[in-house]
């Protein structure tokens, strides 16, 4: 089986059904998906609250891959994974079809 056969498709469908399985998630507060540019392409959040998080959390992503980067070997950030007293915030780069999950918890 060739690579592209086993990956999802880009489509509209995929990120509905990410979003969807997100959703079903206990304990997930907020869904910010958004694509490798830091746009918010699909989320539960107010509009302006989404551009706002998705440009801190894209800054955030780029910091972590460019350390990542320079360890010997070369990693990838498949999660980054932030906790405070009161939520959670997981950030998980998706290569299949170019988009940023961010999940809030509580």
């Amino acid at each position: 089986m060739q690579a592209a056969e086993t990956e999802p498709k880009r489509t509209k469908s995929y990120i509905d059904e990410v979003y969807r399985l997100l959703e079903e998630k206990p304990g997930v507060e907020e869904i910010l998906l958004m694509n490798r540019s830091g746009v918010p392409i699909k989320t539960s959040m107010e509009r302006q609250d989404a551009l706002q998080h998705a440009c801190l959390y894209e800054n955030l992503r780029e910091k972590c891959q460019s350390f990542l980067s320079k360890m010997e070997p070369p990693q990838l950030l498949t999660m980054l994974r932030v906790r405070t007293r009161f939520h959670e915030v997981l950030l998980t780069p998706d290569g299949k079809c170019k988009i940023q999950r961010i999940h809030i918890l509580r």
